[in-house]
């Protein structure tokens, strides 16, 4: 069986969402459940931590897709409100 893994955070990025995702993936096989991770690709995470790529398993299929970013669209909405509060 095959079970489709879709996250933001993956490898490279650090902090405990991608931890939560890596583990999964890592132990899934252990249950005969082969896991397909779907992810963004080069996406801006706030926390690289390359080391985990060492837990990352063999072989694993990791489908990449270019996105717009959540954060470059919130970012508009800061910058005009940083505009409103200057003119004041």
């Amino acid at each position: 069986m095959k079970v489709l893994i879709i996250t933001y955070y993956w490898i490279p990025a650090g902090g405990s969402g991608v931890q939560r995702w890596l583990k999964f993936v890592k132990y899934l096989r252990d249950f005969n459940i082969e896991p397909v991770v779907y992810t963004v690709d080069e996406a801006k995470y706030p926390i690289i931590d390359a080391s985990l790529k060492s837990d990352v398993p063999d072989n694993l299929e990791v489908i990449k897709k270019s996105i717009y970013e959540p954060n470059d669209f919130l970012s508009i909405f800061k910058k005009r409100k940083l505009k409103q509060v200057l003119v004041f």
